[in-house]
């Protein structure tokens, strides 16, 4: 089957360069370097240790007030 298109085939296998044969384009492109640094880890770790593990919501107490059965 041909393409639709005049020119929209892809050439032969032999003919392909490496990146139409799906050459990787790096040794390990997941490792590039960029790492936190020290401090921002460490802030981030703070801010870890003070989160409740399930936070109120902001109409929460609202709604306990409306439901409540106290006149």
């Amino acid at each position: 089957m041909s393409a639709p298109n005049a020119g929209r085939q892809s050439p032969d296998p032999e003919n392909q360069s490496g990146k139409q044969q799906a050459e990787p384009t790096s040794g390990n492109p997941n490792q590039q370097g960029a790492r936190p640094s020290e401090g921002a880890q460490q802030a981030s770790k703070d801010q870890l240790n003070n989160l409740e593990s399930n936070p109120t919501g902001p109409l929460d107490q609202a709604a306990k007030d409306k439901t409540s059965k106290t006149t």
